[in-house]
């Protein structure tokens, strides 16, 4: 239209008119003015495949497992286009509230929301979240290396009690001798076990430094709320009722493949354990 009509009126006003760029019209000129974007169907069968593989991938996971598993570089723009001609979208998940900050606890708040590490067991985090289902509802502790991004540890209990955050932390610490842990900061929020005397021991015992976050400040602790959250819309919402034992059997599947297999941006397209084991390494 734009091309037909440009003797008689400004491409600035047709632009203006048709709600389009001036840039894009000039764009579609030095591409030869074609007549359509081209459309491939081993490229669309190739990102299909692999949507289909797991739903939930969103643009950047098809691109980095595409890449991780084809050897075949997409950008985004060319996966949002195949994705929209097949009317097809991963989860999206809501936007979390923002809190104000609150008056501190008596324990200090090492991390201060500085979640940068330049090694393996330098900052740790830890959470409990509940875990619903047509059954009594249960209770994930797990506990998170901010370097690499994996679960060290985590345990599912019917009880949030101390035992299942104790539990949860000695697994890590079974896990990690003492001379990669020197130094090491042991985020939590303040939740009642995350502030008790048996918590808090066995932390110095350990050589492990105690930080908690502001009460009511969540934020502070938003990386290992970012993983309860990756869990529930990847994994755990995809069942419209879940029992209680197909709860704990998705948990336990989940968290494997998270670590070893779910390959992550800002992690060079690696997976949790590939990029701590470079490190490591």
């Amino acid at each position: 239209m734009i091309d037909l009509l440009r003797n008689k009126y400004s491409v600035h006003e047709l632009c203006r008119f048709l709600n389009c760029s001036r840039s894009g019209y000039y764009d579609w000129i030095s591409l030869g003015r074609p007549q359509h974007k081209s459309y491939h169907e081993e490229t669309n069968q190739l990102i299909m495949k692999q949507y289909q593989k797991n739903p939930v991938q969103g643009i950047v996971k098809l691109k980095m497992n595409i890449k991780a598993i084809y050897s075949i570089t997409l950008t985004k723009a060319t996966i949002y286009r195949y994705m929209k001609l097949n009317d097809v979208q991963s989860i999206t998940r809501r936007k979390r509230k923002k809190y104000a900050k609150v008056e501190h606890h008596r324990y200090p708040n090492l991390l201060q929301r500085d979640f940068t590490t330049t090694a393996p067991n330098q900052k740790w985090s830890i959470d409990v979240s509940y875990l619903l289902s047509t059954g009594r509802t249960q209770y994930l502790c797990a506990l998170k290396d901010l370097y690499d991004k994996s679960i060290l540890a985590y345990t599912i209990s019917d009880f949030n009690d101390n035992s299942l955050v104790l539990d949860t932390v000695k697994k890590a610490v079974k896990k990690v001798p003492l001379s990669q842990r020197k130094g090491l900061i042991l985020h939590s929020d303040q939740g009642s076990q995350f502030t008790s005397a048996a918590y808090h021991d066995y932390l110095i015992k350990q050589g492990i430094r105690h930080s908690v976050s502001a009460k009511g400040s969540c934020v502070d602790n938003c990386p290992i709320e970012s993983f309860f959250s990756i869990l529930k819309s990847e994994a755990v919402y995809l069942y419209r009722k879940i029992t209680y034992q197909q709860i704990q059997e998705v948990v336990n599947d989940f968290i494997p493949y998270y670590n070893k297999h779910r390959l992550q941006e800002n992690l060079k397209e690696l997976s949790p354990y590939h990029f701590r084991r470079i490190a490591l390494s």
